[in-house]
């Protein structure tokens, strides 16, 4: 399994590409899931519910489950994640597309759009920069705005390593 991430400041279009690269690749049969980091306390439980209240009794995981779909809900009293047993989780897949995560050791494209007035950041581990804006720098650009340039970019790049 290839982990890609999808990095850039709030704004930068992110989910957006994202949702279309989904459906691209999707297209060239590649099975894929995606991680997504939330700066937020999240709780995709609902209070009140028996599933929530058990959770909040001190279950360290619960599994909420019905006909079409589940979901694990595993505490993490050290508030420290790990990408890669994150990714671990997941069924066989070709691929996993991560958002955000950006100071993690991982192949990762980076969206930049002049218009949000951020820093460009990139580190050794950017393959691309997907921007709006021509760059004066020495790292594969591409067209944030052409996600199926970008899908073939992110399928030669699975085939290449």
């Amino acid at each position: 399994m290839k982990l890609i991430g999808i990095c850039g400041y709030s704004g930068s279009g992110k989910t957006t590409l994202l949702k279309k690269l989904i459906v691209l690749l999707k297209s060239y049969n590649i099975s894929l899931a995606v991680i997504k980091h939330s700066h937020h306390d999240m709780d995709i439980d609902t209070p009140g519910k028996d599933s929530y209240e058990l959770r909040k009794s001190g279950a360290e995981q619960i599994i909420v489950a019905c006909d079409n779909r589940w979901a694990l809900i595993d505490e993490t009293p050290s508030n420290k994640i790990d990408l890669a047993d994150l990714a671990n989780k997941f069924d066989t897949v070709d691929l996993v597309l991560v958002e955000g995560f950006k100071d993690e050791k991982m192949a990762k494209i980076v969206c930049y759009r002049e218009a949000n007035y951020k820093p460009l950041f990139y580190d050794e581990y950017t393959i691309a920069i997907a921007t709006d804006h021509v760059l004066d720098i020495n790292i594969k650009q591409l067209d944030i705005n052409n996600a199926l340039s970008i899908a073939n970019f992110i399928k030669d790049n699975l085939t290449d390593k």
